[in-house]
């Protein structure tokens, strides 16, 4: 059984003690693949090392803080995307928060950032990943005024409404391994059809489990996603592995 991770981040803290470990699980548990999110200058050039010893199994898509992006920030993120274009596959995570982002200036401050990484996507030809809490109107709104590339909504939890709005953009959604605990990535999943959907772990965070969770927890979504579709294992784990070879373009 293949299995990929679409969304995750072993560039933070929380692996740095054991990463080789976490990988050769990760190999074991059937993943064929991992793209590993990027969340700001400094975390960008740790992945870079991260993605060059691992090339062909770990993948970079150079995304940012988004509840906490300044503009000194963005600038620094976009300049290193343009110089390692060439080892990035996506733009993102990017976007909107508006579940630590609370006041209405904050929360449009946000809009020109997010416009910002939309054209580098443009610029790049690159497939960009979303991170829309709380915010998955105003995102897809601004998304399809500016943007008419391969979109991820990442770690989805939007409403029906925009759920299916997001598939009949043709737009992707990930999942997360325990996206079973979410009401709205429950309905989502019967909505947006499965060959618009990937997995991911968004690893250290949302675990299945009461450890930390990494990319070998991927079977824990891939398992969910059989159940809630009444699909077979080995169909859902190879049609979503297909999707993110896909979308990342690998």
């Amino acid at each position: 059984m293949n299995l990929f991770d679409s969304h995750t981040h072993i560039d933070m803290n929380h692996f740095q003690n054991d990463l080789e470990k976490v990988i050769h699980r990760a190999k074991e548990a059937g993943l064929v693949g991992m793209v590993t999110s990027s969340m700001g200058p400094g975390s960008f050039r740790r992945t870079i090392g991260i993605q060059k010893k691992h090339q062909n199994f770990v993948f970079h898509s150079a995304g940012t803080p988004v509840s906490q992006l300044t503009k000194t920030d963005a600038d620094k993120i976009i300049e290193l995307t343009r110089k390692y274009a060439k080892d990035i596959v996506a733009i993102g995570e990017v976007g909107l928060d508006y579940h630590w982002i609370k006041d209405s200036r904050g929360r449009e401050a946000q809009e020109p950032l997010f416009s910002l990484f939309i054209q580098l996507a443009k610029d790049l030809d690159r497939p960009i990943v979303i991170h829309s809490r709380k915010a998955e109107e105003r995102a897809t709104e601004i998304l399809e005024k500016q943007f008419n590339g391969d979109v991820l909504m990442h770690c989805f939890d939007g409403s029906v409404e925009i759920a299916q709005r997001v598939s009949d953009n043709g737009w992707y959604i990930t999942l997360p391994a325990n996206f079973e605990r979410y009401r709205n990535r429950k309905l989502a999943a019967k909505i947006v059809p499965i060959e618009q959907i990937m997995l991911e772990t968004d690893g250290p965070y949302l675990s299945p489990t009461s450890e930390r969770n990494e990319p070998a927890n991927i079977r824990y979504g891939c398992e969910a996603l059989s159940r809630v579709l009444e699909t077979d294992l080995l169909s859902v784990a190879e049609i979503t592995t297909e999707n993110a070879k896909r979308f990342y373009r690998l």
